[in-house]
């Protein structure tokens, strides 16, 4: 099991859902070292450019790390 990063967008989709957008690069063994990423200042704006780049400037609602399974589990 991995952690990921996962972004959460502002708003429902047309479909009535959230939009999330998620990093399968970096993953983690353990949800300290993803915690401590994704609220380090030195690496937030490096997932900023990457999210912007994917998606175009669109407001986040919230920013979490989650096991890969969970994310399987919801998506299904």
């Amino acid at each position: 099991m991995k952690w990921l990063i996962v972004v959460i967008f502002a708003g429902l989709s047309p479909e009535g859902d959230k939009d999330l957008y998620v990093f399968t690069n970096p993953t983690f063994d353990n949800p300290v070292v993803c915690q401590s990423d994704i609220s380090n200042p030195d690496v937030v704006p490096i997932l900023v450019k990457k999210v912007v780049k994917d998606n175009g400037p669109r407001p986040i609602e919230r920013v979490m790390c989650m096991l890969d399974t969970d994310l399987i589990q919801i998506l299904e």
